[in-house]
C-alpha cells in the first residue's frame, strides 16, 4: 500500500505539469484547439487520489507551467525599453498569481472526492463530473476576472474562438459556458480511463493465477454515462450553434450596410517611434492613408489607441492633424488619444487628471465626443497606490497615471450614403477592455450597436499576444449579440460579426505587418438581437461557480480548524 501511494504521488507530478503543456498548446501560438478537450485529464486524475492540499499544490504547478508558456509575450516589453530583471519579476510573478486560481479549483475538486459519498452514490460522482466541476472551474476564472481589477486573459473557452457553431452558447452563458463543457468533457474521459484501468488491469493483477480472466462488469457500457453526457451536451450546443450562425449571418447580410476605414499604421509602440523623425513618418502615413479612404466616401474613419501625438484640445499640432485627415476623407473620425484635464490653480499641472480617452471628430475636425478608458492596466497606465502617494504616479512608464472613466459612452454618427438613416451608436473600447465581459455587456445594455476596439499592441510586436487579444474580442461579439471592428496600431485590425465570425483582418503581429487600410461595409442591425448573457450576465454560471467555490474553500478550512482542536484542547473533541 505505501509503495501504491508513493508511485501515484511520484505520478501525480509529471501529470500535473502535462496538463500544463497541453493547455498551452491550446492557444496561440501553437493554438491546437483540440489539445483543451482533454488537457486536463492528467491533472483530474491526480485530484482524484490526492489530499486537498496536495490538490492546491498540483493544480497550481499546472496553472504556473501554462501561464508561463502562455503570457511568454511580456518578454516583448525588454525590446520596448522595459528593464530585463522586471520584466522577467513581472511574468513570473503573474503567472504564480494566475496559477493561485487553478490552485483553487485542485483544492475544492480534491476536498470532494475524497468525502465518503463519492465512493457510495455513482449519482453523486455524475453530478460532480457534470455540474460541480465546471462550475468550480467556472468560478475560479471568474473571480479572476473581477479580484484586484481582474484579469480575464485566456478564459480555458477562449482556446475555442474558432469553432463557431460551439461558441455560441456563450450568448447564454459567456466564455464560462464553453469551459464549462471542456471541464464537463475532460472529467468524463478522466473517469471513463480510471474505470478501464480498473476493469482491465487492477482486477485482472488481484485474480487467482491459473484461473480464467474476468469478464468486464455487466455494466460496463453504463461506465462512460459522465462522458456520454457531457459529448451530447456539446452536441446540442453545436446543433443550436449552427442555426444561430447561419441566423445571425442572414440578419447582418440583410442590415444596412456602414462604410468603416480602420486604419491600420504598423506603429513602433511608445517608448520605440524613434524620436520625431519615426513620429512625423508615422503621422504622414496616416495621413496618406486617409487620401486614399476619402475616395470609398467612408461614414466613419478609425485611428487606433495613442495615435494623437497630444491632447486635442490644447495641442495645436494634434488639431491641425486632425482637421487635415477629415478634409482629406469628408467624414468623422474616431481616434485614441491623451486626454487632460486640467488642474483648478493657475499651475494647470497641479491637480491634473490624465485620461486615455477615444475622441470622436466630426467631417470638420471638431471634437464632439469623447469616451474615457474604465479599466486601467495596473503599473502600465497606473500605479496602484498613487491615489494616497500622488509621487507614485511618476513610476509609471508614461511618466504619469491616468484616471480610470466612469460610463461606457455612446457615439453617435451619421450615414453618408444615406442621411436619412438613424444614426449609428457605436460604444467604444480601449486596449485590454475588449478582454472584459462586463464592459461590451453595459455598453450593449446603453444601445450600443458597434463595438469599436482601439488597441496598441505594439508593445508586445513579434509575438503570439496579437493573436490571443483577437480571441478575447471574439467571445464579447457572441456575449452581446453585437458585431465589433477593431483598429490596431500593429497587432490584428478586424471586422467581427455578432456570431464571432472574423470577416475582415488585416495584420498579424508577429513583427513582419505592413501599414494598411481596411474598408470594410459592415452591416449593423439598427435593433441588434439582445441575448441572455446581456440581461442576465455571470448570474447563470459565474455568479453560482464563485459561491461554490467560497463555500468548499470555507468548508475545508473549518475542517482544518476542528482537525487541529483537538489536539490544542487537551484532546478534547467538540
Amino acid at each position: 500500500m505505501l509503495r501504491k501511494k508513493r508511485l501515484n504521488r511520484n505520478l501525480s507530478l509529471p501529470a500535473a505539469l502535462l496538463s500544463g503543456l497541453l493547455l498551452w498548446v491550446a492557444f496561440p501560438p501553437v493554438a491546437q484547439a483540440d489539445a483543451a478537450w482533454f488537457a486536463l485529464v492528467p491533472l483530474l486524475l491526480a485530484l482524484r487520489r490526492a489530499t486537498p492540499r496536495r490538490g492546491f499544490r498540483l493544480a497550481w504547478l499546472a496553472g504556473m507551467a501554462f501561464w508561463l508558456g502562455n503570457l511568454i509575450w511580456l518578454w516583448r516589453l525588454v525590446d520596448n525599453g522595459g528593464p530585463l530583471l522586471l520584466v522577467v519579476f513581472g511574468h513570473a510573478a503573474l503567472a504564480a498569481y494566475c496559477a493561485l486560481y487553478a490552485g483553487a479549483f485542485g483544492l475544492a475538486s480534491a476536498w470532494l472526492w475524497r468525502h465518503p459519498v463519492m465512493d457510495r452514490s455513482p449519482w453523486v460522482r455524475l453530478l460532480m463530473v457534470i455540474v460541480v466541476a465546471p462550475l468550480l472551474w467556472v468560478g475560479t476564472e471568474q473571480v479572476r476576472g473581477t479580484l484586484l481589477t481582474g484579469f480575464a486573459w485566456n478564459a480555458l473557452g477562449v482556446s475555442q474562438f474558432r469553432n463557431l457553431a460551439l461558441i455560441q452558447c456563450a450568448s447564454w452563458g459567456g466564455m464560462s459556458a464553453v469551459s464549462a463543457l471542456l471541464v464537463a468533457v475532460n472529467g468524463g474521459i478522466a473517469l471513463l480511463l480510471e474505470r478501464t484501468w480498473i476493469d482491465l488491469v487492477v482486477r485482472r493483477r488481484l485474480h487467482p493465477a491459473g484461473a480464467p480472466p474476468p469478464s468486464l462488469p455487466r455494466g460496463f457500457p453504463l461506465r462512460t454515462v459522465e462522458l456520454s453526457l457531457a459529448l451530447l451536451l456539446c452536441i446540442v450546443c453545436w446543433y443550436q450553434g449552427i442555426d444561430r450562425v447561419r441566423a445571425i449571418d442572414r440578419r447582418c447580410a440583410a442590415a444596412p450596410r456602414w462604410r468603416l476605414a480602420l486604419f491600420h499604421p504598423e506603429a513602433p509602440s511608445f517608448f520605440e517611434r524613434g524620436g520625431e523623425g519615426a513620429l512625423g513618418a508615422t503621422l504622414a502615413r496616416l495621413v496618406d492613408h486617409a487620401e486614399i479612404a476619402g475616395a470609398a466616401r467612408p461614414d466613419l474613419c478609425i485611428w487606433p489607441e495613442t495615435m494623437l501625438p497630444g491632447p486635442p484640445p490644447y495641442d495645436a499640432p494634434t488639431r491641425e492633424l486632425v482637421r487635415n485627415a477629415t478634409a482629406r476623407t469628408g467624414a468623422p473620425l474616431l481616434a485614441g488619444g491623451l486626454e487632460i484635464e486640467p488642474g483648478p490653480g493657475w499651475d494647470w499641472t497641479v491637480g491634473a487628471r490624465y485620461y486615455n480617452s477615444a475622441f470622436l471628430f466630426d467631417a470638420a475636425g471638431e471634437p464632439t465626443a469623447v469616451y474615457r478608458k474604465q479599466h486601467l492596466v495596473p503599473f502600465g497606465e497606473y500605479i496602484p497606490g498613487d491615489r494616497w502617494l500622488p509621487w507614485l504616479g511618476r513610476l509609471s512608464p508614461i511618466g504619469y497615471s491616468c484616471s480610470p472613466g466612469r460610463v461606457s459612452s455612446i457615439l453617435e454618427v451619421g450615414s453618408r450614403q444615406d442621411p436619412a438613416r438613424p444614426p449609428l451608436r457605436l460604444s467604444p473600447l480601449i486596449c485590454f477592455e475588449d478582454t472584459l465581459p462586463y464592459l461590451a455587456r453595459h455598453a450593449a445594455r446603453a444601445g450600443a450597436d458597434l463595438l469599436v476596439n482601439l488597441t496598441n499592441d505594439a508593445w508586445f510586436d513579434g509575438s503570439s499576444e496579437a493573436e490571443q487579444h483577437l480571441a478575447q474580442a471574439v467571445f464579447r461579439c457572441v456575449e452581446t449579440g453585437l458585431p465589433m471592428v477593431r483598429s490596431s496600431n500593429s497587432g490584428v485590425t478586424a471586422v467581427i460579426l455578432p456570431n464571432g465570425r472574423v470577416t475582415r483582418r488585416l495584420g498579424r503581429g508577429d513583427g513582419a505587418g505592413e501599414p494598411g487600410l481596411l474598408v470594410d461595409e459592415t452591416g449593423i442591425d439598427a435593433q441588434p438581437m439582445s441575448t441572455p448573457f446581456q440581461r442576465v450576465g455571470p448570474a447563470f454560471l459565474g455568479f453560482p461557480g464563485t459561491l461554490l467555490l467560497f463555500i468548499i474553500i470555507r468548508l475545508f478550512f473549518h475542517e482544518e480548524h476542528r482537525g487541529r482542536r483537538p489536539a490544542m484542547a487537551g484532546g478534547k473533541h467538540d
